[in-house]
């Protein structure tokens, strides 16, 4: 079994802020802590709160499928929450979700930008959960987890750099694998457990997994990649363009 490792991108930017994926994985661990405070200290369950429950946010419509309200908060908040019922299976999800991001996160981030990285999260996210509410409008049971999201980077990163390197645990070893090797067969179980388990009554909402595996691979050309290095021409005009310009500064012209 692979385990995906953080995986920082070479060419990383130095800077003093922390980045976007740090911050989502600070902002995912402490909502958890809290989760289990409220849980277990006051016997309150946020899901039920602030998790997505598709029968709430679904509009009565005559036409199939019935249309989500898009005006609830819970789209967003849904995303940082995991599951404080069952303890084991939620710290397992919690960290399965944060090792994913680690692994693919940085190098999307550090080609997007901090900030189109937040919004391109978010969205692959709540697109995520509007698949899922669109085909279950009736479900009561809460939707909740940051994996719909964490399908959207990693979608995006198949898509964009299916070669770059990704480092993973395999049994005692560390390996450095191509983002493709790693990334079809995780697709592929969730294809496979879509097609068997959904009719069980699943705890896991795959179709979510699904839906944001797809929204990221369509969202990321809308947010201007920069993923594949300046072919030769490109970098000799760059470099024709930068020479003529740095000289024009140092010129004065006149009589």
């Amino acid at each position: 079994m692979l385990i995906p490792l953080p995986s920082p991108p070479r060419a990383e930017k130095s800077s003093k802020l922390p980045s976007a994926v740090q911050l989502l994985i600070a902002a995912n661990i402490l909502v958890f802590a809290c989760q289990l405070y409220y849980w277990h200290y006051r016997g309150l369950n946020l899901s039920l709160h602030f998790g997505v429950i598709p029968q709430r946010i679904s509009e009565f419509i005559l036409v199939f499928p019935q249309l989500p309200d898009l005006s609830r908060p819970t789209l967003i908040t849904s995303l940082f929450l995991h599951d404080t019922y069952n303890l084991q299976g939620g710290f397992v999800h919690l960290i399965g979700n944060m090792l994913y991001l680690s692994a693919f996160g940085p190098n999307l981030e550090n080609a997007i930008g901090r900030m189109k990285f937040f919004f391109f999260y978010l969205l692959c996210g709540v697109s995520a959960t509007l698949l899922y509410v669109v085909f279950h409008y009736n479900s009561d049971v809460p939707l909740i987890g940051a994996s719909g999201a964490i399908a959207g980077v990693m979608g995006a990163h198949l898509f964009a750099r299916p070669k770059s390197r990704i480092r993973c645990l395999f049994l005692i070893y560390i390996v450095s694998l191509p983002a493709i090797v790693v990334l079809v067969p995780w697709i592929l179980v969730q294809l496979f457990n879509f097609v068997y388990l959904s009719s069980q009554d699943a705890a896991v909402a795959w179709l979510a997994h699904i839906g944001g595996f797809l929204a990221g691979i369509f969202l990321i050309g809308k947010f201007q990649m920069s993923w594949r290095p300046p072919r030769k021409h490109e970098t000799a005009n760059s470099l024709n363009h930068t020479y003529s310009n740095s000289n024009v500064p140092l010129m004065k012209i006149g009589r």
